[in-house]
């Protein structure tokens, strides 16, 4: 395997209340989200107030949070939305405790395990019951349908798992957010994107389509992807080392990506080049050349990846960085 050159370093931001009076605590908290997370009002009905923590990271192709307190909500107004815009959508992952969740008309209880994803350019509410941790991931609207496989009107969207694959699914996501926070590594920054999106993803089509198949060609099909997720790097990963790894044919899993008008070496390209091109536009990849960010993504070449990139996306990319740069 090629060597490859380090990942850009993700940024943490860390928050909490515990050492800010109580009187300024929910004002504290308003101003550290409207610059790390989003535009936001807080109530707290706590005799204690707002008792809460929050680790921000910015990935080059993802952004997470990881947000514990007592019963609090937040609302984000459509003055807010106005003063704080912000093209985004979140995936909120309930971990621990019960919580509500409002957005045009429609209302959502949340327990823990459930996962509710939502427009932040709508107004909504989201009233935690009880002491609360969430793990939040947030990805452009643009992005969607690429990353999740969504469209934006099926918004807002409850996945609640009563049991079985899709409990699996959940408790999958947990491991792999909390693995990561507890312990970042360059490798990790590079696969976590990738692997939360491919758990999602796989989360929403099972709410929105139902079964597609038996729960072992589900199976078959994440574990593909989660493979491809964690070895992207790799520019000799091939159908085979996929198959191998996840313990069917190349020739089965190509028949379950058909499914999705796709095959299993498309899957692996698709998304070296959908990560690539994310991190050359992230303002955190900034630091990185063209040439490590193809090395990073499994590209053979700074020319391979120019002509892979100019196909998808129209264009270079240092025409597509310095557009982003503005």
């Amino acid at each position: 395997m090629r060597a490859r050159s380090p990942c850009s370093s993700p940024r943490f931001t860390h928050a909490s209340t515990a050492p800010v009076p109580p009187g300024d605590r929910l004002s504290y908290w308003d101003r550290y989200n409207a610059d790390a997370l989003v535009g936001l009002r807080t109530t707290s009905q706590s005799l204690d107030g707002l008792l809460a923590r929050q680790t921000n990271v910015a990935l080059p192709a993802m952004n997470l949070a990881d947000i514990a307190g007592n019963a609090h909500a937040v609302e984000r107004s459509a003055r807010l939305a106005g003063m704080y815009p912000k093209d985004a959508v979140f995936a909120c992952h309930l971990v621990q405790g019960k919580a509500v969740f409002i957005q045009g008309g429609a209302q959502f209880t949340l327990a823990a395990g459930d996962t509710i994803v939502y427009d932040t350019r709508r107004p909504y509410t989201l009233a935690f019951l009880s002491d609360m941790r969430q793990f939040l991931v947030d990805i452009p609207v643009a992005e969607l349908e690429a990353c999740w496989g969504l469209r934006v009107d099926v918004l807002p969207l409850l996945i609640a798992p009563p049991g079985g694959v899709g409990a699996a699914l959940g408790a999958e996501l947990r491991r792999t957010l909390r693995g990561y926070l507890q312990a970042p590594t360059p490798d990790g920054g590079i696969a976590l994107p990738a692997c939360t999106h491919a758990l999602l993803r796989t989360m929403a089509q099972s709410r929105l389509r139902g079964p597609d198949g038996p729960p072992q060609s589900l199976l078959h099909v994440l574990a593909a992807r989660m493979h491809v997720a964690r070895h992207l790097h790799d520019p000799d990963l091939s159908p085979h080392d996929v198959a191998r790894a996840t313990g069917v044919s190349v020739r089965h899993l190509n028949r379950l990506f058909a499914r999705e008008g796709t095959s299993l070496a498309e899957h692996i390209w698709a998304q070296r080049t959908a990560m690539a091109y994310r991190e050359l536009l992230h303002p955190a990849a900034r630091p990185a050349s063209i040439g490590e960010i193809a090395l990073r993504w499994g590209f053979s070449s700074p020319a391979h990846f120019s002509r892979t990139i100019a196909a998808a996306h129209g264009a270079p990319p240092s025409a597509l960085r310095r557009k982003a740069q503005g």
